[in-house]
């Protein structure tokens, strides 16, 4: 067999960085169509409450809450999700936006448990929910929203954070867009 010319190892090289990079591509594709090999997500509901809040000598408050039902599947390891909602200082958790026709500002957000008997940790000011290897966890993400009267709104998930494993430097993503129907303020 005869030993390959500096410039076929140079391109072959090249090939294998580039079979590299496309895998990763590919694990990214996937994510964001929401195949992913550990972690199983299904928006089991959403819910949407609205209020108006009449102000004498100005526009009427305008507050909605919207409620997302999510069941969350571990299924190959068992899974360490971040019980908070991402922020400028924490890129842990669950990172949303508010999409709409008017202005809008957030009056809170949280994470509910509604599921019983599964563990939860803490590591340093974090909550991680362990969900064990086949088994499901229903969380609910709540988000209220001051928006503007006669305006549409709506919640967006992006991106869905979690860890195969607590002393992991970075977190896996569930990136496949999760989105609530729109709430007209009126």
């Amino acid at each position: 067999m005869k030993k390959p010319t500096p410039a076929e190892k140079r391109q072959l090289k090249e090939l294998a960085s580039r079979v590299k990079q496309l895998q990763k591509d590919l694990v990214t594709a996937k994510q964001v169509e929401g195949i992913d090999d550990y972690l199983g997500v299904r928006v089991s509901g959403t819910k949407f409450r609205f209020s108006r809040t009449s102000v004498e000598d100005g526009p009427d408050k305008a507050v909605g809450e919207f409620r997302f039902i999510l069941e969350l599947t571990a299924k190959q390891v068992p899974l360490y999700v971040p019980l908070s909602i991402a922020s400028g200082k924490t890129v842990a958790g669950f990172m949303y936006q508010i999409e709409g026709t008017g202005e809008s500002t957030v009056a809170s957000a949280s994470i509910e448990l509604r599921t019983r008997g599964l563990t939860q940790i803490s590591v340093g000011t974090l909550r991680y929910l362990v969900i064990p290897k086949g088994k499901m966890a229903e969380l609910e993400l709540v988000v209220t929203v001051r928006g503007k009267v006669g305006k549409n709104y709506r919640i967006v998930v992006n991106r869905l954070n979690y860890k195969l494993a607590t002393a992991d430097p970075r977190y896996q993503q569930y990136l496949k867009p999760l989105v609530s129907k729109s709430m007209r303020f009126v």
